[in-house]
């Protein structure tokens, strides 16, 4: 990590115990920076997308900070055009604390969640942010609505968080079928959130808005598809963070003008590119990514043995939208994820991405604490390698250094690129 931000890391840990207030104005200045510096990105190439998709994340944890009771608190599985439809940020773990990690201060924030008795074995993400508001560093949101997909540390997390900050809570359930009764079931569901918000903000949604986010929504994954067609013939200098802000993209900021604009830099940028290079290994991924570790930073980004051609959690619901029909829209991407349900959907769509990307392995992902992954990986890596893929399993965390080991990362993604490229010889 670069000395700089290491000071700057430094500087927040130590305001975080003496002044909260202090260590957010350093995390808003810090982050207004890479938004301000995103937004002036120019060009056609895929770094260049990275860095406008990343600033355009940075500014809406800027922005929640800034603004909580015009923010509410999410989980990235949320569908989120209603928020956007109000003029309302999104507040969400998996982006915070991941952006903490990276500004090498997220540290305390654990601990904190610690010394107040949240297991060591939480989910770091969710851990990251209860420490954040037990500091006080965290400002209390309008309200919070979580949704049962996938995650068993949203049901705890959330629930803590709210009685903490006193503000209303909503869970939105997820059945595990796709059909028509659990659209209309969650639709519903969506519509109380939508009437709440209402009664909070003082003011009525506009169904407009709703349609406008939602049809924008339509357009960024049809964009998306387009670049996802084109992946497989092509080589890109993919970075993690520019992985995880894709996902983000399709998920909590779906809907805004930003991820729009970002998809269509990133088909630019696939138009552009050069073929696919015979002698660069393609990694399929599989969960969260480790974007603040500098060890698989350098093996996955710089030594151009390899690069990553996609992940599951960008790709879960690509699935047509209704403007004329948003919350039906919002609900059937909802349950249509590939990752609700048995972990067999979520295994058999991945082996279908993973062909469309050609890739030439798999990594699976455990990270800390994320119980549905780690008890489905073996059963990935068998169904995997049975279709040709051969996979990795390989523990870590996406936002906690503590639970890292990370000399033996590195030596079991080596021996991994070593197979594959021994493979293919």
């Amino acid at each position: 990590m670069k000395k700089y931000i290491e000071i700057l890391g430094g500087m927040i840990e130590k305001q975080t115990v003496s002044s909260p207030e202090h260590a957010r104005a350093l995390l808003e200045a810090a982050y207004s920076w890479v938004r301000f510096s995103g937004s002036h990105k120019r060009g056609a190439a895929v770094r260049s997308a990275y860095d406008y998709i990343n600033g355009a994340v940075a500014g809406t944890i800027v922005d929640s900070f800034r603004r909580p009771k015009e923010s509410v608190m999410v989980n990235i599985f949320l569908p989120c055009e209603l928020l956007h439809a109000m003029g309302i940020q999104p507040m969400f773990p998996e982006g915070i604390s991941v952006y903490t990690a990276c500004t090498a201060c997220q540290r305390p924030f654990a601990e904190a969640a610690e010394a107040a008795d949240v297991p060591e074995s939480f989910c770091s993400y969710h851990k990251t942010m209860l420490g954040m508001a037990e500091t006080g560093v965290m400002p209390p949101p309008l309200m919070i609505v979580n949704t049962t997909l996938a995650c068993d540390a949203n049901q705890l997390s959330f629930r803590r968080l709210a009685e903490q900050y006193q503000v209303p809570h909503m869970v939105i359930d997820i059945p595990h079928t796709d059909d028509e009764d659990a659209v209309r079931y969650v639709a519903g569901q969506l519509r109380a959130v939508a009437a709440q918000l209402e009664d909070l903000c003082h003011r009525k949604l506009d169904p407009q808005a709703l349609s406008e986010a939602v049809a924008r929504s339509q357009r960024t994954l049809d964009t998306y598809q387009a670049f996802l067609q084109r992946r497989g013939e092509i080589t890109l200098p993919t970075t993690m963070t520019g992985e995880l802000c894709s996902m983000i993209a399709t998920h909590v900021m779906l809907g805004r003008p930003e991820s729009k604009a970002y998809m269509s830099r990133l088909l630019r940028s696939a138009e552009q590119a050069a073929p696919a290079d015979p002698g660069k290994k393609r990694i399929f991924w599989m969960h969260t990514l480790p974007n603040w570790q500098d060890s698989m930073k350098e093996i996955l980004e710089a030594s151009g043995r390899c690069e990553i051609v996609g992940t599951d959690m960008s790709t879960d619901a690509l699935l047509e939208m209704d403007p004329e029909q948003p919350y039906e829209s919002m609900a059937r991407r909802a349950v249509g994820t590939s990752f609700n349900g048995s972990a067999a959907r979520r295994i058999e769509s991945a082996i279908r991405r993973a062909r469309q990307a050609r890739a030439d392995g798999v990594i699976v992902f455990c990270h800390w604490g994320c119980k549905q992954t780690l008890g489905m990986s073996q059963m990935a890596k068998q169904t995997l390698e049975a279709e040709g893929f051969p996979t990795l399993v390989l523990d870590g965390d996406g936002c906690d250094a503590r639970n890292v080991a990370d000399g033996q990362m590195v030596t079991r993604v080596n021996a991994f690129l070593e197979q594959l490229e021994g493979t293919h010889t």
